[in-house]
């Protein structure tokens, strides 16, 4: 077993977190000002951005935005 983890993977393990960070901080502020979904919709999507911290908000920005 290496005693180190490549800088490569590394820096693509970063990306990857940088990415889904960003990605999590957009569905969140999205799903709060988007005024055609109702409270309850609201809060089963933020539960399941949270509960599915990388699925969840690809959902929301692709599904989800448009509301009714």
């Amino acid at each position: 077993m290496p005693d180190k983890i490549p800088p490569l993977i590394m820096e693509l393990w970063q990306v990857f977190a940088g990415i889904s960070l960003l990605l999590f901080l957009l569905s969140f502020v999205f799903i709060l000002i988007n005024k055609k979904l109702h409270d309850r919709e609201k809060i089963l999507w933020l539960l399941g951005t949270v509960l599915l911290p990388i699925l969840g908000p690809i959902l929301f920005l692709t599904l989800g935005r448009q509301g009714k």
